[in-house]
């Protein structure tokens, strides 16, 4: 699946050229430092076979999610590091540097050697939830998303990036927010608010597969991935701007501009501040609106509220301009959109007999603000050991203890299945009475995860409301429970010996 043309969200030369832009300079060097350190220093951790886990393991603080998550953000996470083998310079170039300027010498020459006799591709597997597959963190459990397995230096060493679908994820969950309860009347506008235009593409993806969410202003997205995308373009501030002139007054420029715009366009978005929306812009919008229609146009003119109470100029719009003129009462609401204010707006457009559904709303960074590892505690953590005792090879689980509620890990090699309405957490080769969630997205290095964003997007209609409960299986809870009991023993016989801690 490694021959880029295969994999199906990189057909194209340019869709490659994103991913591969996204790949760091050298993937070798990149990491924390500490992977190294860890690794450099001792053949146990580095060299035996290792399993980590990638977890969300807290419920995002937004209104109606009810520690549900949508996977999405595969493709960010595989393409930049696993579509390329690792190349012997990569492995040079970083054991040359840190060896000799590095203030932390280590370096596990042993595992990446393994990934050069590879072909160059990392002795990695990975399980991982599909995108669109909704899981759940809650009522102080969590479902693990990934399973990440082989070679524990090259495991470990893939943390800071495979943390990264923390973004993603919070914002298909945001996009399946909005989504129920403005269905496919959505827009897209926050290029300008995030950090590079290549992340905005990855974001558009994630918005895809989450809520389905296709109109975008984002020309980049719509150019690489037009299959998907399509782009919407409205009247900015700025159009009204160009065409005042010392000459004529700002609300002859701004009707210039409107008529202009119009005459330009099928479809048009005016904006009704740029002089002031109640008292001069909606007025002007309506006198096109009219004229267009008397002149037997079909061109589609509606304003774009985006500043001041937009709910309340959207129902004078409906009720007090267009309404009584017999026009068609589309309109775009674009100020600080969240799902909650969407919602506030329907439920006033109802109380005054206005259909809830005649808005297009528009957002942008609803899916910036809050986007962080910390928001869904997304976490990253061994949770099994390869030991050889006695000449045999045994994988030993292993369970972090944590002193903050809701941050100890789950151990073993993990594998999740779904039950009606329970998704159950349980070990690799158990038994298990359900349906096997998990694909195996990565073999041995390679890319075996091959699904569009169609498909993805379908799954997360399809599982949204699907599940409610998190159950561990027992082979599973039985880990978490010897090692409990193990420390609860230490502690007891600490508190014993009058070693306990003393506030």
């Amino acid at each position: 699946m490694n021959d880029d043309n295969k994999l199906i969200m990189a057909k194209t030369e340019e869709q490659q050229e994103f991913w591969d832009r996204l790949r760091p300079v050298n993937r070798v060097a990149t990491s924390d430092t500490y992977k190294r350190t860890m690794s450099g220093s001792s053949d146990l951790f580095a060299n035996s076979f290792a399993c980590y886990n990638l977890a969300a393991r807290r419920p995002l603080k937004e209104d109606g999610v009810n520690g549900r998550f949508i996977m999405a953000g595969i493709e960010k996470m595989l393409y930049p590091w696993f579509t390329k083998p690792i190349t012997e310079r990569e492995v040079d170039r970083a054991r040359e540097f840190f060896q000799k300027k590095g203030a932390v010498k280590k370096f596990p020459e042993a595992a990446w050697q393994k990934a050069l006799d590879n072909d160059g591709f990392m002795p990695v597997d990975i399980y991982s939830l599909p995108g669109g597959q909704t899981f759940l963190a809650k009522d102080g459990k969590h479902v693990p998303m990934m399973s990440v397995e082989g070679v524990g230096a090259i495991v470990s060493h893939l943390e800071p990036h495979l943390t990264t679908i923390y973004a993603p994820l919070i914002q298909a969950t945001k996009a399946r927010l909005f989504k129920e309860i403005v269905g496919d009347k959505f827009a897209e506008f926050g290029l300008r608010g995030d950090r590079n235009s290549l992340e905005h593409v990855a974001l558009m993806g994630a918005l895809y597969v989450g809520g389905g969410i296709n109109l975008t202003s984002d020309d980049q997205a719509v150019y690489l991935f037009s299959e998907y995308f399509k782009d919407v373009g409205t009247m900015g501030h700025e159009f009204v701007m160009a065409h005042q002139r010392s000459d004529i007054s700002l609300e002859e420029a701004q009707k210039i501009a409107y008529k202009s715009f119009v005459e330009a366009n099928a479809r048009s978005a005016l904006l009704p501040d740029t002089i002031d929306t109640m008292q001069s812009g909606l007025p002007a919008i309506l006198a096109l609106m009219k004229e267009y229609r008397d002149a037997g146009s079909d061109k589609i003119i509606m304003p774009r509220f985006d500043s001041g109470d937009v709910t309340a100029q959207g129902i004078h719009w409906v009720n007090k301009m267009v309404g009584p003129a017999g026009l068609h009462k589309m309109h775009v609401i674009e100020d600080g959109r969240t799902p909650q204010k969407a919602r506030q707006t329907q439920s006033d457009y109802s109380a005054v007999g206005i259909d809830p559904t005649v808005p297009i709303e528009g957002a942008g960074g609803y899916f910036q603000n809050g986007v962080s590892r910390d928001a869904p505690s997304v976490a990253y953590k061994r949770s099994a050991t390869m030991h050889t005792v006695n000449g045999k090879d045994r994988l030993e689980a292993s369970l972090k203890f944590s002193d903050s509620e809701g941050k100890r890990s789950i151990p073993g090699q993990i594998r999740i299945y779904a039950r009606d309405n329970t998704i159950i957490v349980a070990q690799a080769g158990e038994e298990i009475d359900g349906e096997a969630l998990m694909q195996k997205v990565v073999s041995n290095g390679r890319i075996s995860y091959n699904e569009d964003w169609h498909v993805q997007a379908d799954r997360a209609d399809k599982t949204w409301n699907k599940y409610s409960n998190i159950e561990y299986s027992p082979l599973t809870q039985a880990m978490i429970d010897v090692r409990v009991n193990e420390r609860n023993a230490i502690l007891e016989r600490l508190v014993g010996e009058g070693l306990q801690y003393q506030s």
